[in-house]
């Protein structure tokens, strides 16, 4: 454990002491309380009286049983201590109602300790993390997307996230404006560096513009020491600024800052959870826009808020959104600042995105595969071998269980297979994974609040 400590980066506290009988533990609860355990891991190192246990389920909310094998194979059996692991389970699970959640540990090979021990680790540290973290919303939920409305209470009870909702577009844009151009040459520079290819359709002043947002929502975010943040991305930019903030989103990922588009708080708290469970990677957040049956993929896209770090071999081309829109004169023949227009490199992905105020959540992985020639401007790939919850799904009944779920239409995505750390982290937070349901030509009706 004090190796696995150093590996895993984190605090291990030993209670030498054993604990023999109610007695014995009842003493050694105040020592364990006094450390203030996220996690207690109890050694059942023989069939021990079942008294002892309630003792030590009071010093923390979450626990692990871990066995020993039997150093024999007959004769007098030295320790029992799996079936000790087994009534401690069953004294949880029966007893005390299933109130303390548990994870069962056996020996020290690598599948049923060490494997276990890391996705529980990489778990609780994540919850740790996400525990009064500060999201930000930025202008609110954007106009007529009802789906991503959310009870920032129910969020706070259930995962320990505040929600800051005080942050109005006129707070960025009065401090986008105030900017002189020679504060914004070095962030100028920066952004020519880090963008790379900036196609020559973009008029200067519409790239100036995007810099000014990005510097703003970027100095927003430090001076409110805020984790993360939901922005309403239009159409109050485009309107003011002329410019959509595609780029603006995709360039604060790039650099570290979890950000989502369109308001979408819960899927700004998925993206949380899928960067700290992976340490080194950020995610962004897709629309699934179609898909394709005769080879078992779905399109992801989004206008274009992609980290770069997702492009495939052709890289990242900052250029001018497909759709300008109503509020920019003569919009047909203008390129407005700026997107991320880019195909994705192939790679294994995991999506998860809570649901009903982080009551329920959807997990699903799969690959990016090169099909990319078919596919719509913007930040884009085909994902396939699709699977939910772990487990393969066929594009059809995926489509069925989203549709009839009415599930949100985003979907936070990132590189990597964390199926497992999430799965774990749904079960320690009591949250449901989304379940499939097979496609069939009637009504389904599958969930009620």
């Amino acid at each position: 454990l004090e190796k696995l400590s150093i590996e895993l980066e984190f605090n291990l506290t030993c209670i030498k002491e054993p604990a023999c009988d109610a007695k014995t533990a009842f003493k050694l609860k105040n020592e364990i309380k006094a450390s203030q355990p996220d996690f207690l891991l109890i050694q059942v190192s023989t069939f021990a009286a079942g008294d002892i246990l309630p003792q030590l389920t009071e010093c923390c909310q979450k626990i692990g049983i871990w066995g020993i094998d039997e150093v024999t194979y007959n004769g007098a059996i030295p320790n029992n201590s799996f079936c000790g692991m087994n009534m401690y389970a069953s004294i949880i699970r029966q007893y005390q109602h299933n109130e303390t959640p548990f994870k069962w540990f056996y020996g020290v090979d690598e599948e049923l300790f060490h494997k276990r021990f890391e996705i529980t680790i990489k778990a609780l540290t994540a919850l740790k993390n996400l525990n009064n973290s500060k999201v930000g919303l930025i202008g609110g939920v954007a106009p007529g997307f009802y789906d991503l409305e959310f009870d920032a209470r129910t969020i706070k009870k259930k995962l320990g996230v505040n929600i800051e909702r005080n942050y109005e577009y006129g707070d960025i844009k009065d401090m986008a404006i105030k900017y002189s151009e020679e504060e914004l040459r070095n962030e100028l520079q920066t952004f020519s560096q880090e963008c790379g290819c900036i196609s020559s359709s973009l008029s200067q002043s519409g790239i100036i513009n995007t810099v000014r947002i990005y510097h703003a929502i970027k100095e927003l975010i430090s001076k409110e020491e805020l984790n993360a943040v939901a922005i309403s991305c239009w159409p109050k930019y485009r309107r003011d600024f002329g410019v959509v903030v595609c780029s603006v989103i995709g360039r604060l990922l790039e650099n570290g800052i979890i950000a989502a588009c369109e308001g979408d708080v819960e899927s700004a708290i998925s993206m949380q959870l899928l960067s700290y469970l992976t340490k080194n990677e950020m995610p962004m957040l897709m629309d699934f826009s179609k898909f394709d049956e005769n080879d078992q993929t779905i399109l992801c896209w989004h206008c274009g808020s992609a980290p770069k770090r997702y492009a495939d071999k052709n890289g990242c081309n900052v250029c001018g959104h497909y759709k300008p829109g109503q509020f920019i004169t003569g919009a047909d023949e203008i390129k407005v600042a700026a997107v991320n227009d880019m195909y994705y490199a192939p790679n294994s992905i995991t999506s998860v995105r809570f649901t009903d105020d982080c009551k329920r959540a959807l997990v699903l992985s799969g690959e990016f595969i090169d099909k990319n020639d078919h596919s719509y401007d913007g930040s884009r790939g085909w994902i396939g071998n699709l699977k939910l919850n772990g487990n393969p799904i066929s594009v059809r009944d995926f489509i069925e269980t989203i549709l009839s779920n009415g599930f949100q239409h985003h979907y936070p995505i990132i590189k990597g297979n964390c199926v497992n750390e999430i799965m774990e982290t749904l079960a320690w937070l009591g949250i449901e994974p989304v379940s499939p349901i097979n496609y069939h030509p009637y009504l389904q009706v599958p969930y009620s609040k």
